[in-house]
Order: structure tokens, then C-alpha cells, then sequence
């Protein structure tokens, strides 16, 4: 435990300052004999004698209070320096939140809202970590990320609130010179014959190709790949078709190649993007203003 106090090192720099007790005591508004005891109890505690004491001409550090003066100077202004970091924090001017959502939600929604928070909190420090939805929900459960932004893919207990901010259906992307491409919407069984570029399972829960198969579909799948955008490079080279929630941004893949989206004519099923928080844990103000954010995205 600490033996002095910081209003003990204020009053000593101040002293130092001012080279007297009496006219410290005016700059700080407080009474010559509370620097005085306060004083005496630091050089008490601390066995140094810090002021060589002149009646009549006032007090000067000694070696040893000079010495000392001068570590409790970097105290002091540390000090200051975190009063103030805790009157931004308090006003939620600063801090860090962190959020855990996949690549095409990123994309989609997280983005856009990290932008506009920007905009009205530049000196908050955002973490977006994209995961799998296992990963996702052990990291909020842990307390690691303060939100989700996720498709659904089964909380299945109650330590969590989950809010659905948008229903999902599969939309068929193709490559643009595809026959298909110009279609309004794309018969199931247009697609028979075309093989399927599967995007592997990212957590519980049924994939799109398990839709597809539910739906009596069982395309050809020669590719299968972890990487959402090395799907997607596929279908554009014109190796097959795949399902997404989301039209690529500018219907362009990593590799430059043109593709489209299309709906499906049936309804195979469809996946909830929701967010999700720890019951037990109250979400700090920033991080409700930045689902709010997403809300509006979604």
C-alpha cells in the first residue's frame, strides 16, 4: 500500500514552486497548516528531509527533496493524465469494443457501421474479428468480444440475448456470361447439371448445399473451399455456381472476373443475420451505439 498520497506530492511541488508554505497555500485554496501536516507526515514516511527550512526567507529543496520532487513531478502528470482518460472514457469519448461477425457480414454491415462510428467517435479503438460461428460465440461467451454480428446458426442456451435484424434468402451467383445471368429469378431445376462450388460448414447448422439437397438438388461438387472469396474466384472462372446471402461488392471476385446474383425462384429456406450479447454482462454504451448502427445497416 502506498505510504503518501498524491494530494501530499500537489501540495510538495507546489511548495517547491512558490518557495513557501504561505504562498502555496493561496494558489491552492487551502489552509497553510494543512500543507504544513501534510508535509511533515510525507518527510515521515518517506525518512527524507525535503526542505531546508529559513525563517523569514521561505523553504528550498534539499538534494534528496529535488531528487525526489522530481519522480513525483512524472507521477503527477501521470496522474492528471489518467483523470482525464477517465472523464473520456466516462462521456464514451474513448475505448475500445470489440466485435465478432463473419467475412460476408463484415463486409456488408459491419463496414458501413464502423465508418459512420467513426464519424462521431474517432478515438475509440475498434476490434472486428472474423471467426466461424463456434469460435464466435466461445469468444462471447469468454467474454473476448463484447458483440456478435453473425448469420444464425443455433445459440442453444440462454446466456445470451439474440435479436434477428434481417432474414436472408440464398441468392445463386453465376458467372456474368452466363445463360442464367439475365434470368429475373433461376429454376432449381435450371441449375441440375451445373456443378456446385461449396463454401465448407462454418459452425452448426444446415450449409446452403444441405438446402439444396432438402430441396432435392444433388448437384456435382468438385470444389469445395473454406474461403468465401476463393468461391466466389471460382464461379467467376466459370467452374460451376454457388449460393451467398450478399451480391459481391461491385460483382467483381478477387480475381476480376464479372458475376451475378440471382434469386432463387423456390423457397429452399433462408438464414437470420442477428446480434447477439452476454446476458449476464451489460453492454457498455459504445458498443449499443454501434449495433445500433448495425441495425440500420442491415
Amino acid at each position: 500500500m502506498f505510504q503518501f498520497s498524491l494530494r501530499q506530492l500537489t501540495f510538495l511541488s507546489e511548495v517547491a514552486r512558490c518557495g513557501g508554505i504561505a504562498p502555496a497555500a493561496r494558489n491552492l485554496n487551502v489552509s497553510a497548516a494543512a500543507i504544513s501536516s501534510a508535509l511533515d507526515k510525507l518527510e515521515a514516511v518517506t525518512g527524507l528531509i525535503l526542505f531546508d527550512r529559513f525563517p523569514a526567507r521561505g523553504m528550498r529543496l534539499t538534494s534528496a527533496g529535488a531528487d525526489f520532487l522530481a519522480d513525483a513531478d512524472v507521477l503527477l502528470t501521470r496522474a492528471k493524465a489518467l483523470q482525464r482518460r477517465a472523464a473520456e472514457l466516462a462521456k464514451g469519448e474513448t475505448g475500445t469494443i470489440r466485435i465478432g461477425t463473419h467475412y460476408a457480414i463484415a463486409q456488408q454491415i459491419v463496414l458501413p457501421a464502423v465508418l459512420t462510428f467513426r464519424e462521431s467517435y474517432a478515438r475509440v479503438d475498434i476490434e472486428v474479428v472474423e471467426d466461424d460461428f463456434s469460435n464466435l460465440v466461445a469468444a462471447l461467451d469468454a467474454g473476448n468480444v463484447d458483440a456478435l454480428v453473425v448469420f444464425n446458426q443455433g445459440f442453444g442456451d440462454t446466456r445470451f440475448d439474440v435479436e434477428i435484424v434481417k432474414t436472408v434468402p440464398p441468392l445463386v451467383l453465376l458467372p456474368a456470361s452466363h445463360p442464367l445471368a439475365n434470368a429475373d429469378s433461376v429454376d432449381l431445376e435450371s441449375l441440375s447439371g451445373i456443378p456446385y462450388i461449396n463454401a465448407s460448414p462454418a459452425g452448426p447448422g444446415p450449409s446452403y448445399l444441405d438446402l439444396l439437397h432438402a430441396a432435392g438438388l444433388e448437384p456435382e461438387v468438385p470444389l469445395t473451399s473454406q474461403s468465401r472469396e476463393m468461391v466466389q474466384a471460382y464461379v467467376g472462372k466459370g467452374l460451376g455456381f454457388t449460393l451467398v446471402g450478399f451480391q459481391p461488392r461491385r460483382n467483381l471476385t478477387i480475381e476480376g472476373d464479372a458475376v451475378v446474383t440471382r434469386p432463387l425462384a423456390q423457397e429452399i429456406g433462408h438464414f437470420e443475420i442477428v446480434l447477439a450479447v452476454a446476458r449476464a454482462v451489460k453492454p457498455p454504451d459504445l458498443v449499443t451505439e454501434f449495433l445500433d448502427l448495425c441495425r440500420t445497416q442491415a
